[in-house]
Parts: C-alpha cells; sequence; structure tokens
C-alpha cells in the first residue's frame, strides 16, 4: 500500500484536485472551509493498482503553516507539487519542493493545474520553467502533466502517472511498525484515537506499542484503514487507532512503536548539515531555530563542530528519531527554511572528544550505510552490541569480540588497564561501580571482567571484583555479624547506627542511601539490575514504574534513585530519570 501527498504554493489547486481525484474534500475543518485555505493536513484516498487504495495527503500551502506541511510530508510515497498556470513558480513552491527534497520523498510528479484559465502557450510556459526549477531543486528532470481539476482534464492520466511511478518506487521496509501522529482526539463512546502514516512492518490488532518520547506501554481497542475496521494494517497507510487511554497526553509529534524499536528520544543530536535548494545552509552557529521531524518540531540551539559541515542541536525537548533520519531546520519565529540535516549521533557529546568526533565524522560517506554507523560507534567509544552490521563494520578495523559485545581491541586493551587500577583498591568494586566511573554499560563492562577472571588478572568475591594479587580482606567478626543483618533485611534496608558501618561501606560491602537507609551491596545491585533491565542508554523512565518494578514504596524508591544517579547509571530531567 502506499501514501502520496500534495505539495505547492496556496490557492494552487491542492484541495479541489484531491476532490477531482477521490471524490473526498480533505479540508476538514471549518476555519479551512470559510477561509478556502488548508490549513492543517487533510487526507482522503482513491483506488490504484488492483483496487488498493492510494493514501492522499493534502498539506498547506500558505507560508505560515510550513510546520503542518514537514507534518505531512515526511511518510509520502510520491508528492504531486503542483504548479497553477496563472501564477506560475511561487516561493512557497520553491519551499515545498526543498522540503521534499530534504526528507527524501522518493518520487515527485510536477503537476501543472488550472490549465482552464491560461492559454496553451502561457501553460507550456509554466512547465517548462517549473520543470527547470525543480531539477535544480532535486538534481533531476521530473515527471510532468498538465491538468484541470474544475474541467476535469488529464485526471485519468495524472491517475496512471501515479499509479505506474509508486510501482517504481522501492518499499522501505523495516522490521517493526511505526508511525508518527499527527491527529490525537477523542470520540464519545470510543475513546481517544490517534491517526497517521504506518510505517515499516505491518501492524495487528493486539500488538503491543510504547508511546515515544513518554516511554509508555498503550494498548490498542482497534485499528481503522480508509474508514474500514480491520485486524491488520498493512504498510504504508493512512490507519487511525483507538487507544486504550494513556496516562500521558498524547499529541502530534508523538510515535508509537513496539517496545524495543531503535528509536531514540534524545535531547542532544550530532547532525551532518546539507545544502537547501542548491545553497549552502543558512544556520547561524549558536543560533536558536526549530527543529521539525516526522509530524513534531522543536526548538534547538544549534553549535556547528570544528568541521562546519556538522552540528550539536541542542532540544527543548526529545523529539523521537532514528539513525540517520532526516529533518528540517526553520527559523525560530518564522517560516523560512535555514537547513536540513541527517541525524548521525544521540545523546551528550563531552566537549573534551567534540575535537576528536569532528575528525571521525569527516570519514563518514554520505550518505552512510548501517555499517558506517557500527565503525563509527566501534572507533569512537571503542564497543558496540556484537550485531551482525556491527561484527561487519568491525571486521576492518580490529575488533574482539566477548560476549554479546564487540570491542575495538586498542580500546579493550586500555579499558583493562582502567579496570585492573579500580579493582587494585582494597574494597575492590562492583560491575556497576566500574560502569558508572567509565561511563560505560554495565552490561559490556560485564563481559570484559569475565574475560579478565577467566585470565586469572581479576578475582571475583561475590558481586565484588579485587586484582588478582590482592584478594579481598576478610571481614572483623562485628562488622561480619553487621552485613548478615542488613543482607537478612533484603528490599527493605536497614537502618540504624554501628561502629562496623564505615567498614562495610568503606570495602564497598554495604551501600549508603539518603535518609540513614544502608542495603547490602547485592541488594542494591539486584535492585539496580531491575530497574534498569531491557532499557538502555537514553531510555526515560518515571518514579512510578520504578516502583513497579521493585515492589517498594516511595520512600525506598527515591533514595535508590537517587543513589544510582549517584553512581552514574542515571540522570535525572525533570520528574523522569534517564539511563546513562
Amino acid at each position: 500500500m502506499r501514501v502520496i501527498g500534495t505539495s505547492g504554493h496556496v490557492d494552487h489547486g491542492k484541495t479541489t484536485l484531491i476532490e477531482a481525484l477521490t471524490g473526498i474534500n480533505p479540508d476538514r475543518l471549518p476555519e479551512e472551509k470559510k477561509r478556502g485555505m488548508t490549513i492543517d493536513l487533510g487526507f482522503a484516498w482513491f483506488p490504484g493498482a488492483g483496487g488498493e487504495p492510494v493514501g492522499v495527503i493534502d498539506v498547506p500551502g500558505h507560508e505560515r503553516f510550513i510546520r503542518n506541511m514537514v507534518a505531512g510530508a515526511w511518510s509520502l510515497d510520491c508528492a504531486l507539487l503542483l504548479v497553477a498556470a496563472d501564477d506560475g513558480w511561487m516561493q512557497q513552491t520553491q519551499d515545498h519542493a526543498v522540503v521534499l527534497a530534504a526528507l527524501g520523498v522518493p518520487a515527485v510528479i510536477l503537476v501543472v493545474t488550472k490549465t482552464d484559465i491560461a492559454g496553451p502557450e502561457r501553460v507550456a510556459e509554466v512547465r517548462r520553467d517549473a520543470m527547470a526549477r525543480a531539477a535544480a531543486v532535486f538534481g533531476r528532470d521530473l515527471p510532468s502533466v498538465e491538468v484541470s481539476a474544475i474541467a476535469r482534464r488529464n485526471l485519468d492520466a495524472l491517475k496512471e502517472l501515479v499509479v505506474a511511478t509508486l510501482a517504481g518506487v522501492p518499499e522501505r521496509p523495516l522490521p517493526f511498525p511505526f508511525l508518527y501522529v499527527d491527529r490525537a482526539f477523542s470520540i464519545k463512546g470510543s475513546g481517544l484515537v490517534v491517526t497517521g502514516s504506518l510505517r515499516g512492518a505491518p501492524l495487528g490488532r493486539d500488538d503491543p506499542l510504547e508511546l515515544l518520547p513518554q516511554r509508555e506501554s498503550v494498548r490498542m481497542r482497534a485499528i481503522q484503514t480508509y474508514n474500514a475496521a480491520v485486524d491488520r494494517a498493512e504498510p504504508t497507510c493512512r490507519v487511525a487507532l483507538n487507544l486504550l487511554k494513556p496516562k500521558a497526553e498524547v499529541s502530534r509529534g508523538n510515535l508509537l512503536a513496539p517496545p524495543g524499536a531503535p528509536f531514540r528520544c534524545e535531547r542532544e543530536l550530532i547532525a551532518r548539515l546539507h545544502r537547501v535548494g542548491g545553497e549552502e545552509p543558512a544556520i547561524k552557529n549558536h543560533a536558536e531555530v526549530e527543529v521539525a521531524l516526522g509530524t513534531g518540531h522543536e526548538i534547538a540551539q544549534v553549535h556547528f563542530l570544528d568541521d562546519r559541515r556538522f552540528a550539536r542541536f541542542l532540544l527543548q525537548h526529545p523529539l523521537p528519531a532514528l539513525w540517520n533520519q532526516p529533518f528540517l531546520v526553520i527559523r525560530h519565529g518564522g517560516s523560512a527554511i535555514v537547513g536540513s540535516g541527517t541525524i548521525l549521533w544521540f545523546g551528550e557529546l563531552p566537549r573534551e572528544e567534540r575535537r576528536r568526533f569532528s575528525g571521525l565524522l569527516a570519514d563518514l560517506p554520505d550518505p552512510a550505510t548501517e555499517a558506517d554507523r557500527f565503525t563509527l560507534e566501534l572507533r569512537f567509544r571503542g564497543l558496540a552490541p556484537a550485531t551482525p552490521a556491527a561484527s561487519a563494520a568491525g571486521a576492518g578495523i580490529g575488533t574482539v569480540r566477548l560476549g554479546d559485545w564487540i570491542f575495538l581491541a586498542s580500546w579493550l586493551q586500555e579499558t583493562g588497564q582502567d579496570i585492573a587500577a579500580l579493582v587494585g583498591q582494597p574494597a575492590g568494586m562492583s560491575a556497576l561501580e566500574i560502569a558508572g566511573k567509565l561511563r560505560v554499560d554495565a552490561d559490556a563492562v560485564r563481559a570484559v571482567l569475565a574475560s579478565l577472571v577467566d585470565r586469572k588478572q581479576v578475582v571475583a568475591r561475590g558481586s565484588l571484583f579485587f586484582a588478582a594479587a590482592s584478594g579481598a580482606a576478610a571481614l572483623p567478626p562485628a562488622a561480619a555479624r553487621l552485613l548478615a543483618d542488613i543482607l537478612a533485611k533484603g528490599r527493605t534496608g536497614w537502618e540504624g547506627q554501628h561502629p562496623e558501618l564505615n567498614t562495610l561501606v568503606r570495602l564497598g560491602r554495604v551501600v549508603p542511601l539518603e535518609d540513614g537507609i544502608f542495603y547490602a551491596r547485592e541488594t542494591y545491585e539486584r535492585i539496580a539490575t531491575e530497574i534498569l533491565a531491557g532499557r538502555t542508554s537514553g531510555d526515560r523512565f518515571s518514579v512510578p514504574e520504578a516502583k513497579e518494578r521493585t515492589g517498594l514504596s516511595r520512600k525506598y524508591t527515591l533514595p535508590l534513585l537517587n543513589r544510582m544517579e549517584k553512581d552514574g547509571l542515571l540522570h535525572r530531567e525533570q520528574d523522569a530519570r534517564v539511563v546513562k
């Protein structure tokens, strides 16, 4: 199934053409009908090859609604770029062409409209001029057709061209379904309904979904495509999902995807900047801009790296996104498109690492492949999950596989030395403590520690690790009895005073929390692991979610989360905790 969309200057006949093609007037807002112009996204469809529906998105042409235009364009398989025969190519035609090119819409058809109110010479002149201008933006000649929606001239030819063009557009499969929300509203008797364009893989009514960036699980009551209730929707199509109302508010720009889908929700992004309509980006360093991505947009500060082809974007609020996903940069408070980019990195980039990272980006091909992504991650971080793509990327740059992780050999050697120094302290150190100090994924640290233990360079004593030469000192009898008491308290923690507490804390056998609560190291790490299970760097969760996982009251959950933050496992963003 496919989705197409109209684009072009205001009053160049987009809505009228869609109504002529589909029999549906996509203007749904009374204000749109009153003003005679599309303000927000409208939707319709017509039968395509074999009777399969072709969804149609009508986007606003007025410059003030450029963000709504971007929200409609992200999912298109083909766009109709309209140019009215009386006006010709206008500024918003140019802007919409730039958006389509920047977002990588795979097919574009140039449609000269309103041919019933212009003579043949004028129509031919407009078509030649529009073809030349479009070729300058897209870098190729576009297929074109001349139509009149009012006189119903050449509509069948346009439909045939659309169907033939879509047949040549390759599928863009991903192994998971997802949709960016473009509308969210309530229907009496049904509850919350969200609409969007389904991409990726098919979506079944009973499939689990997660709402991003809120990181909340949601359940579906029903799925509808093109006014028909279905148990399974096929991409790419327009869908309406009836959801059991989540706790979080749902709005345009949110995303629905299966739990575990590789979307990241970060406030900091690193991106490659691209030319806009054949011109260099008009972005000023340290400026405040708007990033338009998927159906959402967010205010951001932009800071160039040493190589000014790349920049850091610091968003006020996170937008859910995939690696290598394109986005638009809009002048904050205005409507001018000042740049575009593709996302190459998620998360905070330490100041001391920015110069080195900029140099690594300079070697990244454009466009970059999935293998290039893992090569970048391995060269910068020194490690990556051992996926087939990462294994292929690491084959030529000197890597070692340990468990479920691939390590750059040079990084592994240096990190092994760092770990040896850390565990050489008299009290030893746990895997979680090492992970926090090195700012490395705890599972990756465990893989390295297992290797060091196998080579007898490190000794494991319970949850603590010691240098092989030092071993672990025996506890004084009073300290051993106290540790047994604290272990017996388990998840409820131990509260009180004892002369041997400092000894146990110093040796790392007991973890002090706020409010005078103490946990045995094993208990603390077991609970921390429960809280972090299944979550990766950048994932967000709330205090109630942590309480639900642990079964503990707020009295214990908050001090536990604060200790995990102190240990470098989390950081706080307002009321949410974010995995580091």
